[in-house]
């Protein structure tokens, strides 16, 4: 599908590598937490085009590695996370990758297999391995040279995820641009085995609603299990030039010339691969009704009487922190004003906070 004039920008490593008699795929994802979001549709994508050129899929839930955190691009240490945790995110997860893959797909969480392997073999498998070539990972790289700890953990991570491809015998495995250092310890494990090793499909990190990295912590994601309707009208919130970014990674075919339509075309096509072309339609209309002829829907959320930080975070879905911002910034307004830090909200209010997010105080 790399080949394709729409997906210009998926790379594949190594470079003028055939993947027509490939057969098995893998993707992997590790279960750090219970949402996707829109960066991963780019790779979920480009794995139903696989489907439907025959291949078999193989989708890897984490859940041990992820217990550990998965080190791409990261800057610090992630806490070890607890089993039960990591197999309720992994449930929630196949979810919503069953919205957008066709059925027919395999399952495999490589807890099932290193929570039962004994340390002997898993000391077999590191060492074919030295401090030193785990270490030339560049998130690594830099915080050796800034002085953050790495966790030993966070070395093996790799390797793990690594074994998987060895013991799945895959021939191609699909993920982000992050996970190039991790595909190339899978290659070499599976040269070790004296398996074929796999090619490599990387789709690229796209930019979240605020232009920069999408990101859980940056608060700018859009998740696959947003309501229809919220992840249309964020959709419709990002630049022209993140939209333009958008369009051959994550929709179809958009001739719309004028700004406004080609973005509308973008998010119902967004909102239709997620949730049906049902929803996407009324998540249109009601963008329509209550965006561009500035009405207050029909249906309010309610919300409990409490100070107005708390109405916004349970009104938006975010943090402390995050609804004083939007607070300070004029955002939030109460019955139509602008409400500040110390307004007093009363039962039968009307909380608005941006331009989509509404709920009536009870």
């Amino acid at each position: 599908m790399c080949s394709h004039k729409a997906h210009v920008m998926i790379e594949i490593f190594p470079q003028g590598s055939d993947i027509s008699k490939a057969k098995k795929v893998k993707f992997g994802i590790d279960p750090t937490f219970p949402k996707l979001h829109l960066g991963h549709l780019v790779p979920l994508r480009l794995i139903r085009k696989l489907q439907e050129e025959g291949k078999e899929v193989t989708i890897v839930l984490g859940t041990f590695t992820a217990q550990m955190g998965d080190p791409s691009g990261r800057d610090e240490t992630r806490p070890i996370l607890s089993k039960e945790e990591v197999e309720k995110n992994a449930d929630w997860i196949l979810g919503q990758v069953k919205r957008i893959l066709h059925p027919g797909f395999s399952v495999f969480r490589n807890g099932d297999v290193f929570h039962n392997m004994d340390v002997p073999e898993l000391m077999k498998i590191v060492s074919d391995f030295t401090v030193q070539q785990m270490t030339k990972r560049d998130a690594f790289a830099k915080r050796l040279e800034s002085g953050v700890p790495i966790g030993v953990h966070e070395l093996i991570v790799p390797i793990l995820q690594g074994t998987d491809s060895v013991r799945l015998e895959s021939e191609i495995e699909v993920g982000g641009t992050d996970q190039l250092f991790n595909f190339q310890v899978a290659r070499r494990l599976q040269e070790i085995n004296g398996q074929e090793p796999e090619v490599c499909m990387l789709a690229p990190i796209i930019n979240g609603v605020d232009g920069q990295k999408m990101s859980k912590s940056l608060g700018n994601c859009i998740f696959l299990d947003d309501r229809p309707e919220n992840i249309f009208g964020k959709c419709m919130s990002i630049s022209d030039f993140t939209m333009e970014e958008w369009i051959p990674l994550l929709t179809d075919h958009n001739s719309e010339k004028n700004p406004m339509e080609r973005k509308k075309k973008m998010s119902f096509n967004i909102v239709k691969q997620i949730c049906g072309e049902e929803n996407a339609k009324l998540a249109q209309e009601h963008f329509e009704r209550l965006i561009q002829l500035k009405k207050i829907p029909e249906k309010i959320p309610e919300v409990t009487v409490g100070t107005i930080v708390e109405l916004v975070v349970a009104i938006r879905g975010c943090s402390n922190s995050q609804a004083r911002r939007l607070i300070e910034e004029g955002a939030v307004k109460i019955d139509g004003e602008k409400s500040v830090l110390e307004s007093k909200v009363i039962p039968g209010q009307i909380i608005k906070v941006g331009k989509r997010f509404f709920g009536k105080v009870i």
